[in-house]
């Protein structure tokens, strides 16, 4: 092989890898959705299943000063306004292991100080503090986010990150889609 074909045969694998390089960058954005997408037709929906999953967002007792039945107060209050979310919601398993971003509203379920750690993403502000919650294919379960502040409640944001169509249970609501770590970021700045 003479030097000008090994130049040209090593130009072009240059090329290729450049090419592969640009297009890994393309896939690994993540997709933009809406609350809509995330409700299935009824013959591509899946029914949640909650049995035999811990409840997230049960409050520590001190929280309560200490008072075992301020916390059972507060918990029956809780499992009476979880009742009232509409129980036949389908999940739609298309985006499941895809990474995406949706807006949403932020409703808290642990703190760290100021610093919000896991979280309810609802398409409105408001829901599932006011009766009745959303269905469940229109709440994503966000397991833990950082640097987001408990100010940012009452402001709408971007989440991003890989969506699963996995099943949550929450001491406010049943919760059809989850994400493990999350990127938050306010609405006005993406």
């Amino acid at each position: 092989m003479t030097l000008e074909k090994m130049i040209k045969s090593f130009s072009k694998f240059l090329i290729l890898i450049f090419l592969l390089i640009i297009s890994s960058f393309s896939f690994a954005d993540n997709k933009e959705i809406s609350w809509d997408d995330l409700v299935p037709n009824e013959e591509a929906g899946v029914k949640i299943n909650t049995t035999g999953i811990n409840t997230k967002g049960i409050p520590d007792i001190s929280k309560f000063g200490g008072s075992k039945e301020e916390l059972n107060r507060f918990l029956n209050d809780m499992k009476e306004f979880k009742k009232l979310q509409k129980k036949d919601a389908l999940i739609n398993t298309k985006f499941d292991g895809s990474k995406i971003k949706i807006p949403g509203y932020i409703v808290p379920l642990t703190f760290d100080g100021d610093n919000i750690i896991e979280f309810l993403l609802v398409p409105n502000l408001g829901a599932c503090i006011h009766v009745p919650p959303p269905p469940a294919n229109q709440i994503i379960y966000i397991k833990s986010a950082k640097g987001l502040k408990a100010e940012q409640v009452n402001s709408a944001v971007w989440v991003s990150g890989m969506l699963k169509a996995k099943s949550v249970s929450t001491i406010v609501a049943d919760v059809g889609y989850t994400i493990d770590e999350a990127a938050v970021t306010s609405y006005s700045s993406w």
